[in-house]
C-alpha cells in the first residue's frame, strides 16, 4: 500500500512541477491560450478550462479517438490466428466560471473489444467516469468546493481461465459514487488539489450474481438451507456505504508545441470507521500524441487499490478461492483516428 502511494506521489510531483514550468501564467493568460485557434493538422488544441468572456461563462468541448487493429492469415506456413479489435475513447468537459463561482464537469467514456480466431469477442477496455465539482473562491488560490465522482462500466466483464469463464462485473455492477466537501487549492488553471475531510463513498451492485457481488467487495453471510440442512453463503446486501475523508488531485497540460496533451487524476479515500490506515487509491493517466492531421496515438494507465475488493487465487487443489486485496492495473496504447471539438 505504501509503495502505491509512493509511486503515485512521485509521478504526480513530477508533473506538478512540469506544469508549473509550462503554465506559470495568470488565469487570464491560460484562458486566452485556451481560446486560441489551432488546427488538428499541426497540433492538439491547447489546454482550456473556462471561457474568458464573462458574458459567456459556459465552455464545452472534448475529443474522441478510435483505434483499429486487424490481422488476417491465409495459408500462412508459420501459423497464426486472425485478430480484429477496436477501442474508442471520448473525453468531454462542460465548465462554468463567473465571478468567484465555478462549476466543472468532466466525463471519460472508453470501450474496446478483441476477437481472436473463432473465439467470441472479449472486452479489452471498459470505463465510465464522471466528475462534477462546484466551487466558490475565498482567496486567490483557494476555493470551498463540493465534489461528486461516479465510476462504473458499460457491459459484463469476465475472468478467463483454461477451464472456466466467470462473470465479475456488469453495467452498474459495481457502481461507485463519492460525495465530498472540502477545500480546493488551485495555484494555476492546470492543477487542482482538493482536500476533503468529509467524504461519503457508496458502492452499488446491480446484479444477483454471487461472483459479481464478491468481486465488488460485498460481504457474504452463512445460513442453513432448510431443504438440505447444509450451510450456504448468501449476500444480504447489494450496496455498501462508507464514511471517511480523502483527496482528489488532478492536472492537465500540453507539451512540445501542443503536440502532446495529458491529464491525470488521483483519487484517495480513507474509511474513518474501518481500517482507516488502508487507503483506497484510483489513479488514471491519459496522454494523446498528435501525429498527422486527424491521426493520433493514445496512452492510458489505470491503477487501483481497494481494500474491499478481494482477488481470486488458486488453492493446492487448483480451485479458485478468495484472496486478499491486490494492486490492479490496466494499460492501453493505440494508434488511430482523432477528432477534437
Amino acid at each position: 500500500m505504501k509503495r502505491i502511494i509512493f509511486v503515485v506521489a512521485n509521478f504526480s510531483v513530477f508533473f506538478f512541477f512540469l506544469n508549473f514550468g509550462l503554465y506559470a501564467q495568470t488565469d487570464a493568460d491560460i484562458r486566452a491560450a485556451g481560446s486560441a485557434v489551432t488546427t488538428a493538422s499541426t497540433a492538439l488544441r491547447p489546454f482550456q478550462k473556462f471561457s474568458e468572456n464573462d458574458s459567456l461563462p459556459w465552455l464545452f468541448g472534448g475529443d474522441a479517438s478510435l483505434s483499429l487493429k486487424a490481422t488476417y492469415f491465409t495459408e500462412w506456413a508459420a501459423g497464426g490466428e486472425d485478430q480484429i479489435g477496436t477501442n474508442a475513447i471520448v473525453n468531454l468537459f462542460y465548465n462554468y466560471k463567473k465571478g468567484i463561482r465555478t462549476f466543472e464537469n468532466y466525463a471519460t467514456l472508453a470501450y474496446g473489444f478483441l476477437k481472436t480466431g473463432e473465439n467470441d469477442a472479449i472486452k479489452s477496455d471498459d470505463h465510465i467516469q464522471f466528475t462534477s465539482k462546484a466551487g466558490q473562491q475565498f482567496s486567490p488560490k483557494f476555493y470551498y468546493t463540493a465534489t461528486l465522482l461516479a465510476r462504473t462500466q458499460f457491459s459484463p466483464g469476465y475472468r478467463y481461465s483454461k477451464t472456466d469463464t466467470i462473470r465479475t462485473s456488469d453495467f452498474l455492477a459495481p457502481a461507485q459514487i463519492f460525495i465530498s466537501v472540502g477545500v480546493d487549492y488551485r495555484p494555476s488553471n492546470s492543477f487542482s488539489f482538493v482536500l476533503s475531510p468529509l467524504m461519503g463513498k457508496a458502492t452499488f451492485v446491480r446484479s444477483d450474481d454471487d461472483n459479481v457481488l464478491s468481486a465488488a467487495g460485498m460481504i457474504p453471510e452463512t445460513r442453513i438451507n432448510e431443504t438440505t440442512g447444509n450451510e450456504e453463503q448468501f449476500f444480504p446486501s447489494r450496496s455498501r456505504y462508507e464514511f471517511g475523508g480523502g483527496a482528489l488531485i488532478s492536472f492537465k497540460g500540453n507539451l512540445f508545441n501542443d503536440r502532446i496533451s495529458y491529464n491525470s487524476q488521483v483519487d484517495l479515500f480513507s474509511n474513518y470507521v474501518v481500517k482507516p490506515e488502508n487507503i483506497d487509491v484510483f489513479w488514471t493517466f491519459q496522454a494523446k500524441i498528435a501525429i498527422y492531421r486527424n491521426i493520433s496515438a493514445d496512452f492510458r494507465l489505470d491503477l487501483k487499490y481497494d481494500d474491499d475488493e478481494k482477488s481470486i487465487i488458486k488453492n493446492d487443489e487448483g480451485q479458485d478461492i478468495p484472496g486478499g486485496p491486490r494492486i490492479q492495473t490496466r494499460t492501453f496504447f493505440g494508434l488511430g483516428l482523432f477528432y477534437q471539438f
